[in-house]
């Protein structure tokens, strides 16, 4: 089984902005190895939104997934980083 990471966020810009699949990364041979990457890109991935990024909260929603609360100037854009088995 090969793990990888998604990121969910919200992509586009203007009226067209939406949260869709923002990124897939990696191919972990094991989840450990993908939990790990998935922390560190909770902690340092640059989002789309926000241009100019204020501060960052991470939640641990479950196991090997982060919700990221960024704050921008005006606004608070969120992301989730999460592990997940490549199926497909």
């Amino acid at each position: 089984m090969v793990w990888v990471i998604v990121i969910e966020e919200t992509v586009s810009s203007g009226q067209s902005m939406r949260w869709g699949v923002g990124r897939v990364q990696g191919a972990y041979p094991g989840w450990e190895q993908a939990r790990d990457a998935a922390l560190g890109l909770a902690r340092e991935y640059i989002p789309n939104h926000p241009w100019s990024e204020s501060g960052r909260q991470i939640y641990q929603t479950s196991e090997g997934s982060y919700l990221v609360d960024v704050q921008g100037a005006t606004a608070q854009f969120p992301f989730r980083v999460s592990v997940a088995a490549r199926v497909e």
